[in-house]
């Protein structure tokens, strides 16, 4: 594509593109996939798209790298900070060429706890800069971040009429009057802004190596020992850190964006101050590091820093005791005997260990070889409780709402691919089926027997399409059919090839007769 869009500052790979599609007065998606990727399978992703090796192509040489484009105009360096090395390389393999979905696994956004943002959204007052400014509209990445709600200058964003992820997913489409309507903004609160200008902190940030997760582990629990918030030498006294959490922000901010529930073992907050075997999103980091910083000026630059100075030898052992004296056997047998009351009073090992940890902690230390042999004898199995799953009604029950919606769509020449998926879908149980399908013959075989295949799905599309120009007695060329059905000769299978050859003589021979 000749006189491809330069990206403005902070502006959307996704917008450029869309912007692009204007100028050149292209109407289908699908030529446009053509004229600027070559490939018409690109998906229009807003945050982290792939091909940018394509995209670099259309500018002259030298003008920008896969790193300039996706650390100026993309989401990815809010999550690049927060993932290993490796994968922050491999992620940028990914964006170079295409990755089918794996960066967004990659990088943990899939797992996310933070809302999704459901449209694309647009502050109207940087709209109106943008058209003084540059005589068009366009897309910034600042407005299209999970927990950041305003604008830093203007105000709250606001919502478009445009889907963050529509059902159409080829289609680049850039703001305009109709899709951004004027609105009144909501003047941010205090935290809205401080949010805001760490998020921009991190899109500002230069392409870098990023810290280990061993290293963002000794962070936290270095930060810990600072704040007092340690048990001894290592254990980190949680009930601390929730407060601190919580003199800081609200419940109500933490609800907001799924962050609440910090008293849980399993909660986010007690999995980032242990051993990192996973990603936390920049919110997390930000909520925590705030909280623990409290009163201090603090950057995303500085915090870097500290993290990547973290040594990495020895780092498993540096707050691990080492007992060389002999244990004192006057406190051992008192301790077992302790240890003992506990489980016959308790009859659980957990509820015993609940009540009292550090009588727990000082056999674990002094006497772990008695204390798992004593455990492995009082363990007790969980027996579930209620009555016995009876899979054969479960699958006839299942079986019945799939038939009676099979009844009201059968006609439906519109829905999407009826997918063994899809069919799930339709029940709301979708994991329990999926699980146990071995257990269901009877959804099995429905599913075997009405899921759609693609040369079912796109033979169907083209049956739609021919029906209806029969209906109106219309006599369309057949490229006009393929374009209706959203179809191409490159992606049609064989079958539906041979169905249209053959459907497409009959049709219009049959309309012809029809307006003699």
């Amino acid at each position: 594509m000749l006189n491809f869009p330069i990206p403005y500052p902070d502006e959307l790979i996704y917008s450029t593109v869309a912007r692009s599609k204007i100028r050149a007065g292209i109407t289908s998606p699908k030529q446009l996939l053509e004229d600027v990727f070559a490939n018409r399978k690109v998906i229009a992703t807003v945050d982290l798209p792939c091909h940018l090796s394509r995209l670099i192509e259309l500018y002259p040489s030298g003008h920008y790298d896969v790193n300039s484009l996706a650390y100026k105009h993309t989401l990815f360096p809010l999550y690049a900070p927060f993932i290993p090395e490796e994968r922050r390389q491999k992620c940028l393999e990914w964006m170079t060429e295409q990755s089918q979905g794996a960066i967004h696994l990659a990088i943990g956004k899939n797992a996310s706890r933070l809302p999704p943002i459901k449209f694309l959204r647009y502050c109207p007052l940087c709209l109106d800069e943008q058209l003084s400014n540059y005589g068009e509209w366009y897309w910034s990445r600042l407005w299209q971040i999970q927990g950041l709600t305003c604008c830093l200058r203007h105000g709250s964003l606001i919502d478009s009429s445009l889907e963050y992820r529509p059902k159409s997913r080829h289609d680049f489409i850039a703001p305009n009057p109709y899709n951004c309507k004027a609105n009144i903004q909501i003047s941010p609160n205090e935290n809205s802004v401080f949010i805001g200008g760490k998020i921009n902190e991190l899109l500002q940030l230069p392409s870098q190596a990023s810290p280990t997760y061993a290293q963002w582990s000794e962070f936290y629990k270095k930060t810990a020992s600072d704040n007092d918030c340690l048990r001894g030498l290592k254990h980190i006294h949680y009930d601390k850190v929730i407060d601190k959490i919580k003199d800081r922000w609200s419940d109500s901010f933490l609800e907001q964006y799924n962050l609440h529930h910090l008293e849980k073992e399993t909660s986010w907050l007690h999995g980032i101050f242990r051993k990192h075997r996973k990603s936390f999103s920049y919110l997390e980091h930000i909520i925590v590091i705030e909280a623990m910083f409290i009163g201090k000026d603090w950057s995303f630059q500085e915090i870097l820093r500290q993290v990547k100075a973290q040594k990495l030898e020895n780092l498993e052992h540096k707050y691990q005791e080492v007992y060389f004296n002999d244990i004192d056997h006057a406190t051992l047998m008192p301790n077992r005997n302790l240890w003992l009351n506990l489980l016959k009073e308790y009859k659980c090992i957990k509820s015993a260990r609940t009540v009292d940890q550090a009588l727990y902690a000082w056999l674990y230390r002094n006497d772990k070889a008695w204390l798992m042999h004593t455990n492995k004898k009082n363990h007790r199995y969980h027996i579930p409780e209620g009555t016995k799953i009876d899979w054969h009604q479960r699958d006839i029950k299942i079986v019945r709402s799939l038939i009676e919606k099979n009844k009201e769509i059968i006609w439906n020449m519109q829905t999407p691919r009826k997918s063994k998926k899809w069919w799930m879908q339709q029940t709301s149980s979708v994991s329990m089926i999926e699980k146990n399908l071995y257990k269901l013959p009877l959804v099995s075989a429905f599913l075997t027997r009405y899921s759609e295949d693609i040369s079912d799905y796109q033979i169907r599309r083209l049956s739609r399409v021919l029906i209806e120009s029969v209906y109106h007695k219309e006599t369309l060329s057949r490229w006009i059919v393929l374009r209706k059905a959203k179809l191409s000769d490159e992606r049609m299978t064989k079958e539906t090839e041979r169905f249209l050859d053959i459907s497409y003589d009959l049709v219009y021979k049959k309309i012809k007769r029809t307006n003699i």
